[in-house]
């Protein structure tokens, strides 16, 4: 939560405190995008230009594991 906060104060260039006291659910949700979105163009970055392999649950792993069993 502190990070968040902190994040959120750089961003508004603010005081903690005062980003505490104004922020709305709404300026979290556009941090946490924000900082997804910055994230994946990391992504795209070091892997030369290309889109990130999707992250995939461990049941969607487990289940192409039996798929791929079961064709072979």
């Amino acid at each position: 939560m502190f990070l968040t906060l902190d994040n959120l104060a750089n961003r508004y260039n603010c005081l903690p405190s005062e980003a505490l006291g104004r922020a709305t659910t709404l300026d979290l949700m556009v941090l946490d995008l924000g900082a997804k979105w910055h994230n994946y163009q990391s992504e795209v970055t070091q892997n030369g230009g290309k889109k990130p392999a999707p992250k995939l649950s461990t049941d969607e792993m487990l289940k192409m594991i039996h798929e791929t069993r079961k064709s072979a």
